[in-house]
């Protein structure tokens, strides 16, 4: 969640709905993971809320002891979230937590509107507990400065690392109290003493109280407090203003508070109902794809840096991150936003493209001088993160350059870029070796080899850039690209299809793979092959060796055997148990889908995918998942930026009858 312009757009949210896939004993809906002004850089996470019985002390945490949550969104064009926990005390009392949460749509401020009920009136107290990341993506240090202030008729705790500094207030709209009914800045992690964490304090501990700090220094969480009393309906809002000095964070949460959340929202809805009036939505039909399909829409939006990159996703699987910028998956998601004319994002996208590429002669670990190339993928600032080579995210870029360029027929935008595309296509003519490109990392960042995905993209960058090169007037330029494109073409099938493969003969991860694995990648099919027709239209639906592999994707040991989803390839044990599991991906479905709809294998197919598959995937916000298990239930990772932009894209492809954003052919 985010807002689509303005000082919110800063402010990146996401909630997560337990169990999750470590089937831990937990049901309830959490506020997690909190981004300002760099989406790949937690402020805070974990926002806890806490419900304490004043006569028993007994203190209930609303992702561990909630008995059930939902959680969606208001509507598919507004995503401001809804979430619902229930709860039952241990003598069986019932209480129930609603909260609104939005971003204030002029100001880089979290706010949430809270609804507590109680079953009687035997006294409550609620908490507000908050872990503060402020996590420094590059070093690890996450040593922060916490302290209780006064200010302007609000108490605030407020947190800075030396460059970052958020606020967190409160305010009860019905007797407006601002204050706080007691604070506790702790240490995370300390189980004893005068450091102790505010969550040993106020959870652990079990006395249901908050012993009162007002400063801390180190890894720290906060607790704030309200008294019910004996009310059994009781409404706050919670306000977190984020800033670069402590002034700008305490006038950021505060002002929302003093507005209120009605007014704040009814801002938020009318901002978003301006970007979606921009914009062009085929809104399918069928009332669930239209909410999938939209929801898409958004959560491309929502998940753009303000520099212009869109990170992969909001969420941390085990320790590792999806918020930083892949640039293959920009470039699918340059394409989506092109074909619902959200051009000015798209622009925004190859803006941050432009500025990441690598100018300067530099040598990876390989000693192979990038320049021209891209990174693997990087922080939202455009400094690298990991740095191995995929031609997808070489090519790919020249290919989002030309298309954005066909949609607009804006020369400015072909003079803008085409010093990007031109360094980029003088990378790929240098990157051969007899009449092919040289070997170099699969997509799914596995396998050092000729892979398949990966050599396709280099070709359709190839053409790309001659279309470019020809608008230009460098004909000599144009013919070079091409010739070459064509070479690499007519070698196509040497490196990349096997007629004793692993299950028959298909195209394969890569050639000539480096070291081993099992299944070996120059015997396994793989998903990512089927973009070597769309979009990289390097091989047509209908070819031999085409269809040969598209009819293998029905086999049970490539994809989930009670849903009809494919997997990367089979044996994948990129999963969160780390071991292979039956189950499949939305995105290999949707790009195995299209080949199956143009070549004739099934004409259904991308109708299927739209409306009747991926709405049965889809997480408990209506999102598309990386990975689905063999039931096709929501396994890993959501939602995954990639997967929302191919469900938009075979949407909008199948109101047009046709592929969109076909590269360009020979």
């Amino acid at each position: 969640m985010s807002a689509p312009f303005g000082g919110g757009r800063n402010v990146l949210a996401a909630v997560n709905k337990y169990p999750g896939t470590n089937h831990r004993a937990w049901n309830g809906a959490l506020i997690e993971e909190i981004s300002a002004f760099r989406l790949d850089v937690e402020q805070l996470y974990d926002l806890h809320v806490l419900l304490r019985r004043s006569d028993s002390g007994a203190t209930l945490d609303v992702r561990n002891d909630a008995v059930a949550s939902t959680v969606g969104y208001s509507s598919s064009r507004v995503p401001e979230i809804e979430i619902h926990n229930s709860f039952r005390f241990p003598d069986g009392e019932a209480a129930t937590l609603d909260q609104r949460v939005l971003v204030s749509p002029n100001t880089p401020a979290l706010l949430i509107d809270n609804h507590v009920r109680f079953a009687d009136e035997r006294g409550h107290s609620l908490f507000t507990l908050a872990s503060l990341g402020m996590d420094d993506v590059r070093s690890g240090d996450d040593i922060e400065e916490a302290t209780y202030r006064h200010t302007a008729g609000y108490d605030f705790i407020v947190a800075h690392d030396g460059n970052r500094y958020l606020a967190l207030a409160q305010r009860n709209p019905e007797t407006g109290q601002t204050t706080f009914d007691g604070q506790r800045i702790g240490v995370q992690g300390v189980a004893s003493g005068p450091d102790r964490s505010a969550w040993q304090d106020l959870y652990l501990d079990g006395a249901g109280g908050l012993t009162e700090t007002t400063h801390k220094e180190g890894k720290v969480d906060t607790a704030i407090g309200l008294h019910a009393g004996r009310d059994t309906d009781v409404r706050w809002t919670t306000g977190i203003g984020f800033g670069t000095s402590e002034q700008e964070a305490v006038d950021n949460a505060r002002w929302p508070l003093y507005a209120g959340y009605e007014r704040e929202r009814a801002t938020f809805v009318a901002f978003w109902k301006a970007w979606c009036e921009n914009i062009s939505l085929s809104s399918p039909d069928d009332a669930t794809a239209r909410k999938l399909y939209e929801l898409s829409v958004m959560s491309m939006k929502c998940a753009q840096d303000r520099r212009g990159g869109i990170i992969a996703g909001a969420f941390k699987p085990e320790q590792s991150s999806y918020r930083h910028i892949w640039p293959r998956d920009l470039v699918i998601m340059v394409q989506a936003l092109s074909a619902v004319d959200a051009t000015p994002e798209a622009r925004r996208a190859l803006d941050w493209l432009n500025h990441a590429q690598i100018t300067s002669h530099t040598t990876d670990e390989r000693g192979i001088d990038r320049y021209g190339t891209w990174w693997q993928n990087y922080y939202t600032d455009g400094s690298d993160h990991w740095q191995d080579l995929q031609l997808d995210q070489v090519g790919g870029p020249i290919y989002a350059h030309w298309l954005l360029y066909e949609e607009t027929g804006d020369d400015a935008l072909l003079e803008a870029h085409y010093h990007m595309s031109r360094r980029a296509a003088d990378f790929l003519l240098s990157w051969e070796e007899n009449g092919f490109p040289k070997a170099h990392q699969d997509p799914w960042e596995e396998i050092w080899g000729h892979s398949t995905e990966g050599s396709a993209a280099a070709i359709a960058g190839l053409r790309s850039m001659a279309e470019l090169a020809s608008a230009a007037g460098d004909d000599a330029y144009a013919d070079r690209c091409r010739e070459r494109a064509n070479t690499w073409t007519s070698n196509f099938k040497e490196y990349c299809f096997e007629e004793n493969g692993l299950l028959g003969s298909h195209y394969v991860t890569a050639s000539n793979p480096e070291y081993a694995d099992s299944p070996p990648p120059d015997q396994r099919p793989d998903g990512a092959a089927f973009m070597a027709y769309w979009p990289w239209n390097v091989v047509a639906a209908d070819d031999e060796t085409m269809l040969s592999t598209v009819k293998h994707a029905d086999n049970t040991a490539w994809r989930a055997k009670r849903s009809p989803c494919l997997g990367r390839y089979p044996g994948d044990d990129y999963t969160p148990t780390g071991v292979d599991e039956d189950g499949g991906w939305p995105i290999c479905e949707a790009y195995a889908d299209m080949v199956r709809w143009q070549s004739g294998h099934d004409t259904d197919a991308v109708s299927d995918f739209v409306y009747h598959h991926a709405p049965e995937w889809v997480t408990s916000a209506n999102l598309l998942p990386e990975r689905v298990d063999g039931a096709g239930r929501p396994r890993w990772n959501a939602n995954l930026l990639w997967s929302q932009a191919t469900y938009v894209l075979l949407a909008e492809s199948m109101r047009r009858g046709e592929p969109y954003g076909m590269a360009p052919g020979e």
